[in-house]
């Protein structure tokens, strides 16, 4: 994610509880698939928890810009 976008997404999500939320579930996201990305091998269920969790971070982003840019046309 952009530095921009993260920043708007911070300004918005002050008086947007979802939004406070998606983003909060964004950052944990964050730091669990960087511990996978620091380790050198990954079991086979660990490789697939690992794409899970991109997919859900991926739709995570996708959902608080359709937020931050709906919200941001007031």
């Amino acid at each position: 994610m952009e530095n921009a976008d993260r920043e708007l997404i911070l300004k918005v999500s002050r008086s947007n509880i979802m939004l406070k939320r998606l983003y909060d579930e964004h950052v944990a996201l964050e730091s669990t698939l960087t511990r996978f990305q620091n380790r050198k091998f990954l079991t086979p269920q660990e490789e697939v928890e690992e794409k899970k969790l991109k997919k859900k971070k991926l739709m995570g982003v996708d959902l608080m810009m359709s937020i931050v840019y709906g919200h941001s046309t007031i």
